[in-house]
């Protein structure tokens, strides 16, 4: 007999967005409300006129989104304030099997060509163009590569080099964890994701460099970092303030509130991060045993009747709608059958 295959993975999910269906005029603006989660984006007027093709064909699969996207030309932008609103702290590698994408401000260059990897942070503001393109976008939580990188705050908008062997085994390693993820079970696709990690971190320690003004910089990034780390760690708990985490870092309150100034301020910094592990709780399928009362003390709600009260304010849904199926939109207006799960799976790694 031959050998049975393994177990497919048993918690991956998959969701398919297309505007195919969509009125012509109405494409571009459905698409500009759903990036948004993400980036804004503007195309040509010609484009909008003539209809704007985009597909994406995602999964998620625990700590980790894989988002492949078909697009016409378009520029990305990411605000300091569209960072500070939605408080996302992953990066985000893409790559290209066609066109390219360019930014002016590029570390390491200006463009992607194939083989190539762009690293985006989106902790940090972002502003770059593309052509028509095919394309893959791995998002991963920054928890997971920045204790092992010299400098995590060095790389956004970082141009890797298909010339850099290592780089393209990266390149080549995510196309095919993307190609074959339907056969793998759940501690393959494991396995393969700390293989890419570890080797994406070395890529990115390799060409971290230094100068005057990023050192300059880096002081008060060093600082975020280590705040940032210490609000994961303690976002549980209670009793969590902010005079009380100035104490723990060291700084004054002061201090703390100006670095968090561009996220809306620590407070609602804590909020967005407490009720985005709250709604990757309520989407778990392992705590549908667990009541809203007990989603809520995980999230370090003192009650389940100010938890549900902020993630409506939040999602526009209570938790009860998301355990019922009701996804909550993390960005645009809801669109009739258009599948939106990829902005949350998104906004739900932590």
């Amino acid at each position: 007999m031959g050998q049975q295959p393994a177990p497919r993975s048993k918690i991956l999910e998959k969701s398919v967005f297309s505007l195919d269906e969509l009125p012509t005029g109405q494409q571009f603006e459905v698409w500009k409300d759903s990036i948004n989660c993400v980036y804004a984006v503007d195309t040509s007027s010609q484009n909008r006129k003539d209809g704007f093709k985009a597909n994406l064909n995602s999964w998620c699969h625990k700590d980790m989104v894989m988002v492949q996207a078909q697009s016409q030309s378009q520029q990305f932008v990411r605000s300091a304030q569209m960072a500070g609103r939605d408080g996302l702290d992953h990066y985000n590698v893409q790559l290209f099997t066609s066109g390219h994408v360019a930014a002016e401000k590029g570390l390491g260059g200006d463009t992607i060509r194939h083989g190539g990897l762009l690293l985006l942070d989106l902790a940090q503001p972002t502003e770059a163009q593309t052509s028509s393109f095919n394309s893959l976008h791995l998002f991963l939580p920054r928890r997971l590569m920045e204790d092992q990188l010299t400098n995590p705050d060095d790389h956004n908008l970082r141009f890797m080099s298909e010339r850099d062997p290592l780089v393209r085994m990266v390149h080549d390693q995510i196309l095919s964890l993307h190609h074959h993820i339907d056969l793998l079970n759940d501690e393959q696709i494991a396995v393969v994701q700390q293989s890419i990690v570890m080797m994406l971190v070395a890529c990115m320690n390799g060409v971290s460099g230094e100068n005057g003004e990023s050192n300059a910089i880096r002081m008060d990034l060093d600082k975020l970092v280590r705040a940032r780390r210490y609000f994961r760690q303690n976002m549980l708990s209670a009793d969590l303030t902010p005079q009380l985490a100035a104490s723990d870092l060291g700084m004054s309150r002061s201090h703390l509130y100006q670095l968090f100034a561009q996220y809306g301020g620590v407070n609602q910094y804590l909020r967005d991060m407490r009720l985005r592990h709250g709604l990757k709780l309520l989407s778990d399928p392992a705590k549908r045993s667990s009541s809203i009362y007990d989603i809520a003390l995980e999230c370090g709600y003192a009650t389940d009747a100010g938890f549900i009260r902020a993630f409506r304010n939040r999602y526009e849904v209570t938790p009860g709608d998301v355990r019922a199926g009701v996804a909550p939109r993390t960005s645009g207006p809801e669109s009739g059958p258009i599948d939106h799960r990829y902005e949350n799976w998104i906004h739900g790694l932590s």
